[in-house]
């Protein structure tokens, strides 16, 4: 495996990871990353990479493997937009009074029922965030600049009631 897929990668684990204490399989997926991180063969990191989806398969909230095409950003650009996903993920998900959200936050009209859960929720947020930052960087509002952990996304032109962009 290429460092930068497992860049990738091993970064959507780490933050799995981290959000609540997967006991012993957690430390064996931790360990994999440490020696994943330290060895020099695409070969091996394979086989470490591996591993720990293995062991992660364990589990119903393991990150999903990433399919199809390549990221529309670039590299430096994808790590600050999972940056902040992950960010935005962890902002939603320690909400404190998660039962009212859940109450009267629900999902798309068409789509019916509630989010089952907060975390959920902050998927769904999460998501939205990271989509919002590659159409920015499609559109020209977002070059992958960052003020800190905030991104320097322009906002889109607000639109008028005929349906064109209002002028500044």
């Amino acid at each position: 495996m290429k460092i930068e897929n497992w860049n990738k990668n091993i970064g959507e684990v780490e933050v799995w990871l981290n959000r609540e204490d997967r006991g012993d399989a957690g430390q064996a997926i931790g360990l994999s990353i440490t020696l994943g991180n330290s060895c020099e063969s695409d070969d091996l990191r394979s086989t470490y990479w591996t591993a720990i989806r293995s062991i992660g398969s364990l589990f119903e909230d393991f990150p999903k493997a990433r399919r199809g095409r390549e990221s529309a950003l670039p590299e430096e650009m994808e790590q600050s937009a999972i940056s902040v996903k992950n960010a935005v993920y962890t902002a939603f998900a320690d909400i404190t009074n998660a039962e009212l959200l859940m109450t009267v936050i629900l999902p798309h009209g068409r789509t019916g029922g509630a989010y089952p859960s907060i975390e959920a929720y902050a998927e769904k947020m999460a998501k939205t965030a990271y989509d919002n930052l590659v159409k920015g960087h499609k559109e020209g509002r977002w070059n992958g600049e960052m003020n800190g952990e905030i991104p320097a996304l322009t906002p889109p032109p607000v639109k008028t009631k005929e349906g064109g962009e209002e002028e500044e």
